[in-house]
């Protein structure tokens, strides 16, 4: 007999993205047996990044209250398998009765709290936890490795590192942060440190690093100024003994405990990722007006489009849209226009800058995106004690600024730009982009706009920061900044002053770029190897297509292997999502799997004689 009334996935990797994928799975179940084998080493539902066994000083970097993996009702999705709950909603519910040093943390949270990655790893537990008691799922957890896996005509063979087996319908690559080997550039330079007698910390995930060679006193080069950066500063402060306390006009300062090194950050934008917003906004959001997939046709046709050079000045519009929109609503006696005459003329002009500065008298209430996206561009300064006055002055303003609900333009454009993100992935699921533009600025250019503007570190943390570069143990080189190796030591130069800094250590304070050609993970060398996977040429990302289904090096899509992730050719898509914004991250999930069931082949028993 036969019957399609069961489905066997094996999920390789157990973080957020793999349980948005399994709850989109038993959405779709439809009363039908579903067997899942979640694979991995780390803690199941944590995964790597949230797992447990890291420093309580490492935050996430978006409020309890702004973080989910469960679709709510803004989802157009159909079905929900459990109820939807951001992290602050569990902390209430669950968290704060819990023992030991979670319930601790979840009692003294607020809904404007940025929680410690620990919390949130308790968070995606429970989740994991509420998921498997859904009637019909028979959740299975591996603590190890996939080596390697064979597809067969009736499913899937998994090769596991503890030696044992699995079989499955359809396999799914979840694995999120992949290490690799370093590049022939990055083995160059470390050697050259090594020779010279210098230290070099290349890039790696920041909780897994080993900061003990970094010394008290020691001048240290930082390249790149983002969450990774503010996750090294944290360790290298907090973590060391230091204490941020309040004097008395209530200014946060630093009383350091003598064993830090002296942080000389320097980057191509030259300043901290923006402050994320700090106060609750009850909107509404901006609907998306030029940024459409029906806007985009009506304004290209149906040709291919390059993400830079075609959308970046249709992104500019639409989060300029959503600016306005928001001033003219919450705070009509800073414009000087009625909103009818400045709607009309913003959607027929092309130019928009007579229009604005008609319209909006302060500057400050003005939306110009490449002066936030390079707050340093043309600035010079003849000294670096005045670089880094400067830099104070910037950090102070936008901290200011994020807290701050008379400017809740920035919320509409935040969500913008969250809005943005959804309509590039899917032009990215579509095959709209250009080849070139999906392989390079959808991680590139645009994903290096959107953290800067959206993904940025706690409001606290660059308050910390603002306190660490008034104690002198924080120092900006500037934009564009250049480092090298001369005369046996490090050094950085920058556009914006003429100071040349000097260390004797270097640390890369960036995630490792995606290269699946050296990535060391087991299975997915083995598949490369074999040509059942391929890199997408020149983007260093797997190659899937739009349904996430693996691409063999001859470009034949797999018929029961699917990959998911920042680290592929699809969509990048983050693996939380934000409450009310209706995510990609659900749609691409629920694609997936919606996908899995429709594909799955007929199981034939055969009766004994």
């Amino acid at each position: 007999m036969t019957s399609t009334s069961s489905l066997t996935v094996a999920l390789v990797g157990a973080g957020p993205t793999a349980l948005g994928v399994l709850e989109r799975l038993l959405a779709h179940a439809d009363g039908r047996r579903l067997d899942v084998h979640l694979v991995d080493p780390f803690p199941p539902g944590a995964g790597r990044v949230w797992r447990t066994d890291q420093s309580d000083l490492l935050w996430a970097n978006s409020l309890v209250r702004d973080v989910t993996v469960l679709p709510d009702d803004s989802v157009t999705v159909p079905e929900r398998v459990v109820t939807s709950a951001t992290v602050w909603e569990w902390a209430e519910q669950v968290g704060v009765g819990l023992p030991g040093p979670v319930g601790e943390l979840a009692r003294r949270l607020t809904s404007d709290t940025f929680p410690p990655r620990t919390l949130v790893s308790a968070y995606l537990s429970w989740v994991l936890d509420s998921l498997a008691a859904v009637p019909g799922l028979a959740l299975h957890r591996h603590a190890t490795r996939v080596v390697d896996l064979v597809e067969h005509p009736h499913g899937v063979e998994l090769r596991l590192e503890d030696g044992g087996t699995l079989r499955a319908d359809t396999v799914v690559l979840a694995q999120g942060h992949l290490d690799r080997t370093a590049t022939d550039e990055e083995t160059a330079l470390g050697a050259a440190a090594a020779a010279a007698g210098l230290t070099h910390v290349p890039t790696a995930y920041t909780a897994d690093l080993d900061l003990s060679v970094l010394q008290p006193g020691e001048d240290v080069l930082v390249r790149g100024a983002g969450l990774a950066f503010v996750d090294l500063v944290t360790l290298l402060t907090g973590g060391r003994g230091g204490v941020h306390e309040r004097d008395a006009d209530g200014r946060l300062v630093y009383r350091p405990s003598g064993a830090e090194p002296v942080l000389h950050v320097g980057s191509r934008r030259g300043t901290p990722y923006k402050a994320k917003l700090g106060y609750p906004w009850a909107g509404p959001p901006v609907p998306l007006r030029f940024f459409t997939p029906d806007a985009l046709t009506a304004r290209f046709g149906d040709r291919q489009l390059d993400l830079r050079a075609d959308l970046g000045p249709v992104i500019a519009r639409e989060l300029g849209w959503a600016h306005h929109t928001e001033l003219f609503r919450a705070h009509p006696e800073r414009v000087a226009m009625p909103w009818a005459e400045f709607a009309e003329a913003y959607a027929a002009t092309d130019d928009l800058t007579e229009l604005v500065a008609a319209a909006v008298p302060d500057p400050a209430d003005r939306f110009d995106l490449a002066r936030l996206d390079r707050p340093l561009a043309g600035a010079r300064f003849s000294s670096d004690e005045e670089l880094q006055e400067w830099v104070r002055g910037y950090v102070r303003a936008d901290l200011a600024r994020a807290a701050d609900p008379a400017h809740s333009a920035d919320q509409a454009v935040f969500t913008a730009l969250l809005f943005c993100h959804g309509t590039i992935a899917g032009l990215v699921r579509a095959g709209r982009l250009t080849p070139r533009s999906e392989r390079e600025d959808v991680s590139g250019w645009w994903m290096n706009l959107f953290s800067h503007l959206a993904s940025g570190p706690p409001s606290p943390r660059l308050e910390e920061l603002l306190a660490l570069s008034e104690a002198g143990l924080v120092r900006f080189t500037g934009a564009d900044t250049v480092v090298g190796l001369e005369d046996g030591r490090w050094v950085a130069r920058s556009s914006s002053t003429d100071t040349v800094t000097t260390a004797t250590a270097l640390v890369e304070a960036r995630v490792p770029a995606v290269d699946v050609g050296r990535t060391t993970d087991p299975l997915l060398r083995a598949l490369l190897a074999r040509g059942v996977a391929a890199e997408q040429a020149g983007s260093g990302r797997l190659h899937v297509d739009a349904g996430f289904r693996l691409v063999s090096a001859q470009g034949v899509p797999s018929t029961r292997v699917s990959a998911v992730g920042f680290w592929t050719s699809g969509a990048q898509v983050a693996a939380f999502a934000r409450p009310g914004t209706n995510a990609p991250f659900f749609h691409q999930n629920d694609a997936l799997a919606a996908a899995l069931w429709s594909a799955a082949v007929p199981v034939t028993t055969v009766r004994a004689a």
